[in-house]
Order: C-alpha cells, then sequence, then structure tokens
C-alpha cells in the first residue's frame, strides 16, 4: 500500500526488508486498544454481518482483510449491500473505494459533528457529520453506529462515497488529456518510505512490513506545484490532446540542436513538451483567490512557474486583459476535484513558447560573460551617481562598461558571451553611451566599428556573421532608424540594432540552433564581438566603446513589423 500519495502494494502481501525496527510512536499508535470491550476484530465483525457481505469480498480481493485483523485502529464505514459499485482494475478498487471508507483513528457519531473533516487512509477529505440519530458520511446515511471492535470501530452507511479525484489523478482519467498525462507522468519515481510503514513479525531474520507506505515524487511538483497532494489548491488549464500536437510542433522548431549533440533528438522533445507545461498551474492561495471564486472573473492571474522550489523567487508569468480572459477559450469540461478545478480547453489559448523565447541581457560591466580579448584593450566600470535621477533611470543597473586601447592609436575589441538562445528570431541590440552623459565639456566624436556574430550552424560549425556597424541607430521613440548619430544619442544612451549583413531584407536574426541542456563548453560559441576599426592615424573618431547592456531582443516573425521594409514583410 502507499500512503500518501499513491497505493500500490495490497496490505495482503508482507514484504520482507532488511530495515531497523519502527520508533516507540508507531508502536504506542498501533497498539492494542481494549477501551472498545470487544474480542472480534474489524474483519471479525464485517465478516459476520451478511449485510456487508459485498463490502467483505472487496476487502478480501484488494488485502484488507488482514490489515483489519492486525492491532492497528481503524475506523470503517462499511456499505450495505447494493451499493451498485464495480470495477475490474484491482488498484483502482483498492484506492478509490476501499480506502476511501476507512480511517486511522476512532471516529465515533456522537454529540454534534458539524462540518467535521476526516482524513481517509488515501488521503482524501471526507465530511462525517450529524447529531442524535441522523448522521452522514459523505452525505450518505449511517443505519447502525458505533459498533465495536477490538482494532476500532465500525458504521454501516446506506450507500458508497463516491471518491473526488485530485487534478494529479483527474488528469489520467480524461482521454482526451493522454499526452500531456504521459508527459508528466513520466518523471515519477517511488520510493520506500520505512520510517512510515508498519513494521511486522521477524521472518528468516528479516523485518517484514504490514503496511508498506510507497511516497511517490515527480520533479514537476518542484516546477508547477503539488498537484497530488490534497492540502493544496490549484486551478490548472490543461490542453486537449488536439491542442497538444499542434502546440508541440511549433515548439519543436525552437529546440532544434546540431546534428553532431548526442542526444539532440530527445532534448528537442524534452524542452519543447516541457515549455508547454510551465505555465499552466495557478495556485489559488498565491493569487489571493478564495475556494467560491471563479478565476474568470478577476482581472488577472500569475502561474505557478518555479526554476526550482528553492530558488529565491517564482519565475511567474501573469496574464492581464485580453491574455488573461483568452486563457480560458474553447472550454471542454470543467471538473471539481479534491484540490481544485481543472479546466479542459481544446487551443492552447496563449503561446507557451514566449515564455521561453525570453530576452537575454548582458550588462556592459559584466565581467564574466564579457571577455576583453585583445592584450592592448583595458575595461572600466563607470557608475552613474543616484542623485543624478534623470540620468540614473536611463542607465540599466545604474552603471556601464567602458572599454579602450591602452595606447592612443590602437583598436579596443570585446567579446560577448550570450548564453541559453533558442533556435528562434531576435533583434540583436546594444545600448552605447555617449562621452557626454557624465562629462558635458566632451568632445562627441563617433566611432568606427567592425561587429561580428559567431553561432553554430545545424551541422555543429562555428559560423561568423558580419553586421553592419552602427552608422544608422535605432530611435526607440520613433520605432524607426535614424542615420544622424550625433542627434539620437548625444545626451543620452541610444539602442541601435545590429543588422545581420547576410539578409538586406530585415533586421533580425534567427539562430539555427538552440543551446538549452548543453555543456559549458558548447553554450560558450555564441558570441557577439565588438572591435573598434580605425588607422592609428585616425584622429577623428572615438576609440572607447560605452556599453550600457547588449541584449537579444526575441520577435514573432508573425507579427513582427520590421522598420527595415516599412512593415511590407519579408
Amino acid at each position: 500500500m502507499k500512503k500518501g500519495i499513491i497505493k500500490t502494494l495490497a496490505f495482503g502481501a508482507i514484504i520482507t526488508l532488511a530495515f531497523t525496527a519502527c520508533n516507540d510512536q508507531w508502536n504506542e499508535h498501533y497498539q492494542e486498544k481494549t477501551e472498545l470491550n470487544s474480542s472480534e476484530t474489524l474483519w471479525d465483525v464485517i465478516a459476520s454481518r451478511g449485510e456487508l457481505s459485498e463490502f467483505a469480498s472487496m476487502l478480501q480481493r484488494t488485502g484488507y482483510k488482514e490489515l483489519l485483523q492486525q492491532n492497528r485502529y481503524y475506523t470503517v464505514w462499511a456499505p450495505k449491500n447494493g451499493f451498485g459499485y464495480t470495477e475490474d482494475n484491482d488498484s483502482l478498487l483498492q484506492v478509490e473505494f476501499v480506502e476511501n471508507h476507512i480511517a486511522d483513528y476512532r471516529y465515533n457519531a456522537s454529540g454534534v459533528l458539524n462540518e467535521n473533516q476526516v482524513r481517509m487512509i488515501n488521503n482524501k477529505y471526507i465530511f462525517f457529520d450529524g447529531a442524535g440519530n441522523d448522521y452522514t458520511f459523505k452525505g450518505k446515511k449511517l443505519v447502525s453506529k458505533n459498533i465495536p471492535a477490538k482494532n476500532g470501530v465500525l458504521h454501516i452507511i446506506d450507500g458508497y462515497a463516491n471518491f473526488t479525484a485530485n487534478i494529479w489523478e483527474q488528469l489520467a482519467k480524461v482521454d482526451s488529456l493522454s499526452e500531456i498525462n504521459s508527459f508528466l507522468k513520466s518523471y515519477n519515481i517511488n520510493y520506500f518510505d520505512e520510517a512510515s510503514s508498519v513494521q511486522g513479525p521477524i521472518v528468516n531474520g528479516q523485518i517484514t512490513y504490514l503496511d508498506s507506505v510507497v511516497v511517490l515524487q515527480n520533479e514537476w511538483f518542484n516546477h508547477i506545484g503539488y498537484l497530488a497532494r490534497e492540502d493544496s489548491s490549484y486551478y490548472m488549464i490543461a490542453p486537449t490532446n488536439r491542442a497538444w500536437r499542434e502546440m508541440y510542433q511549433k515548439a519543436l522548431t525552437y529546440f532544434i540542436y546540431p546534428s553532431t549533440k548526442f542526444g539532440g533528438d530527445s532534448l528537442q522533445r524534452i524542452n519543447a513538451a516541457s515549455a508547454m507545461c510551465r505555465h499552466l498551474v495557478f495556485s489559488r492561495a498565491a493569487n489571493g483567490l478564495k475556494v467560491i471564486d471563479d478565476p474568470r472573473t478577476k482581472d488577472s492571474l500569475s502561474s505557478n512557474w518555479y526554476q526550482t522550489r528553492h530558488s529565491s523567487f517564482p519565475n511567474k508569468v501573469t496574464f492581464r486583459g485580453d491574455e488573461y480572459k483568452n486563457l480560458f477559450n474553447n472550454l471542454v469540461e470543467m471538473d471539481e476535484l479534491s484540490n481544485g478545478k481543472l479546466y479542459v480547453t481544446d487551443t492552447y489559448n496563449f503561446d507557451p513558447i514566449k515564455c521561453w523565447h525570453d530576452t537575454i541581457k548582458i550588462e556592459g560591466e559584466d565581467m564574466v560573460n564579457i571577455e576583453v580579448t585583445e592584450n592592448n584593450t583595458l575595461r572600466d566600470v563607470k557608475s552613474i551617481p543616484r542623485d543624478s535621477v534623470s540620468i540614473y533611470r536611463h542607465i540599466s543597473k545604474g552603471s556601464y562598461g567602458e572599454y579602450y586601447p591602452k595606447n592612443a592609436s590602437g583598436n579596443a575589441k570585446l567579446t560577448v558571451t550570450i548564453n541559453k538562445v533558442l533556435s528562434a528570431p531576435y533583434l540583436v541590440k546594444c545600448v552605447f553611451i555617449p562621452p557626454t552623459i557624465l562629462d558635458k565639456t566632451a568632445v562627441f566624436q563617433q566611432n568606427l566599428m567592425n561587429i561580428q556574430l559567431k553561432y553554430v550552424d545545424e551541422a555543429g560549425k562555428v559560423k561568423t556573421l558580419n553586421m553592419k556597424t552602427p552608422y544608422q541607430w535605432y530611435d526607440e521613440k520613433e520605432k524607426a532608424y535614424n542615420s544622424n548619430f550625433a542627434d539620437s544619442c548625444y545626451n543620452k544612451p541610444d539602442t541601435v540594432i545590429f543588422l545581420p549583413q547576410a539578409d538586406e531584407a530585415r533586421s533580425f536574426f534567427r539562430f539555427p540552433t538552440n543551446e538549452y541542456d548543453l555543456s559549458s563548453s558548447e553554450i560558450a560559441q555564441t558570441q557577439l564581438v565588438i572591435q573598434s576599426n580605425m588607422s592609428s592615424k585616425d584622429k577623428a573618431h572615438d576609440r572607447h566603446i560605452r556599453i550600457d547592456c547588449i541584449i537579444l531582443e526575441p520577435i514573432d516573425e508573425e507579427t513582427f513589423v520590421d522598420p527595415l521594409n516599412q512593415g511590407e514583410g519579408e
């Protein structure tokens, strides 16, 4: 038997494992209870009653006959004959029926019980309420109550308690969710929990276990939430197989690996599917919602994604406006479950890849990802005084990197390593700082540069792409290119898009391969090389390169309006 999340071992089977003895607390809890004044076990009492023969048959079939003869203390709500439940699968019969009618400890039908929840041994919580001669168990009337046994108490109910699945269980019950269910459940790991298991007799010198607890672990619980727990509460939007397969084909294109990467095809499939699962779960508590609340009536909803549960902050995505309202479009069904609600939709109502195809930013003062590749190139980190509010707020993190040659006639060169690119389109941007940002008396001069982008192609070869030098500066405010360098960035930082010379028709570059799950040596191959390009006699240009940050901005080719062709498309 598994207690807590998943149950896989029948109680009738005695497992021989060489583990240490149970602690005193277990012995105290499971010792024989004599205060009920009965010499019969719960099994004896159930087996002796003809109106419980159908339930007794199910106890035998699932191994609970043996368990209910032990000195462990239980309360059983036994449905009388004619309850009409059938199940061919023994495992489901055990978890969803038998264990749904048995609880640890003693629960008498006495006094006033109002909204009294009992935790069953399958970890479901069921209401046991009533007063006087009118008690119910999940709405089913008790026809006999408080029947004593030496290891517990028995109640007989009219009908049976319906099993209510949690979100994790429901994924397996909806046929149209087999794709996402199979992917998430492929991460299941079961382990034997010795501390929570109940020891039996020593057999051939080895400890046996009457109740072997097998606990489920799944790394997705650490990312999207513990969907198998009964004490949590979530909303989940689950795409049908149709929606999954359609989005999966698109997701695959973002995770293309070079042909030289061992296992690249498997990594591509795993990362594509993982991207599709990240932002489908929403915590009620984290979104400030009550159990009775309908999330579709709110203004926004934040996903429950964590890179790891031990990270300092979650990597959430907050859906607002139309994007939020569209989350529940094409709703096929909505299931009220024991730990939340499951919304099954026949389309992906947001683009999950956008949550991975994110902005990549390298600060100009970054000492790790920016390497000075020439011995004669020096670097300074310049900080903007916080009291210079008008300037400080325009500079990323309030500082920038300044690169310059050691001698007056040299050329500075730096190499920027770019990590975690996808096989997707990006605008390659650089935010440059003018010399006048800190010194208004400085002489403003242009800097002539060579820009190269190094990347890995599908054959695993490192390629070099020459980028256009920034004679045309991109005006973020006007959303257009400005050929007047001095007017554009004389008094403030300005952004330039490095234009790929190999493609005159567009300003973005599509990387042919991605870098997820690669080794450190493999991910260091995507680089941007920036080098001044002036003769030793050139006195008319500035030899300092001042960089606030390098930005790779993701774009959607279907909706992107390229300023190079005035929105005419490719």
